[in-house]
């Protein structure tokens, strides 16, 4: 099998398991009622770091500045994530969650990290290594090519 054939073998079994993790998400009905799904990706994308510039949240979450602006006006009204100018470059706003923010990330990752639970219960312990080191890998690898771009 070639590098293209196993491309495109990849790119289908990540469909497969990108509509399950999504599948699992919409399952969440607790927060989904509080919030939209752009709503969330933005809360999960925060929340992943501690503090993040605008526009590289925009960047993260594949949206423009604008939309992602928007989005965040929202959750600001809902007292989920809060804004401060960067005490370095007043041009620069950056975005965390608040306490609430936090509480309720916590909640809309129980079903992705129930989804990865059970992927991993099928995988012994050496192959759950392999598993988290190649997605290591492969992480890295985009974040090394978002940074020199």
């Amino acid at each position: 099998m070639n590098l293209e054939e196993r491309a495109r073998r990849l790119t289908d079994h990540l469909q497969t398991v990108m509509e399950e993790a999504e599948s699992a998400d919409k399952k969440n009905s607790a927060v989904r009622e509080k919030l939209t799904w752009q709503e969330i990706r933005v809360l999960r994308a925060v929340g992943r770091q501690d503090c993040c510039p605008m526009s590289g949240l925009a960047d993260m979450i594949c949206l423009s500045l604008s939309s992602a602006t928007g989005l965040i006006d929202r959750l600001v009204g809902k007292k989920l994530v809060k804004r401060d100018r960067s005490s370095e470059d007043r041009r620069v706003v950056q975005v965390e969650l608040t306490e609430q923010g936090r509480a309720l990330n916590e909640e809309a990752m129980a079903g992705p990290v129930e989804f990865a639970r059970g992927i991993m219960k099928g995988l012994n312990a050496e192959e759950q290594e392999t598993l988290l080191g190649l997605f290591r890998k492969i992480s890295d690898r985009i974040k090394q090519e978002k940074s020199a771009a």
